[in-house]
């Protein structure tokens, strides 16, 4: 599976939308989607999404396995700290910003 793939299933929304929730087990709901990125930087941008009881705004990253965002080395680039949702078909690795904050993580595997 290339990750393009999985940018066009988020920017087209191509994905059950129902009951989501982070790999956490937090609730999940998709406010806006974001703009699509096609220059460097995070996939999307402006999305909105609440988890849990918290609305926040920023970015999404996709990524066909969660440790993509280490061979990407976005562990150690600032421009991904305002991600706020990083979406995976596969999580296999729990995913931390510069910061050493975790990333809330949406797997889409069985979506």
């Amino acid at each position: 599976m290339k990750e393009e793939f999985l940018h066009f299933i988020w920017k087209f929304k191509l994905f059950n939308q129902q009951n989501l929730q982070t790999t956490q087990g937090e609730p999940i709901e998709i406010l806006h989607y974001g703009s699509h990125n096609t220059n460097s930087g995070p996939d999307f941008s402006n999305a909105r999404i609440k988890i849990g009881n918290i609305a926040w705004a920023g970015d999404v990253e996709i990524h066909v396995q969660a440790s993509d965002w280490l061979k990407h080395n976005h562990n150690s680039d600032k421009a991904y700290n305002k991600v706020i949702l990083h979406v995976v078909y596969q999580n296999d690795k729990s995913i931390f910003n510069t910061s050493n904050e975790p990333i809330a993580c949406l797997e889409l595997c069985d979506k």
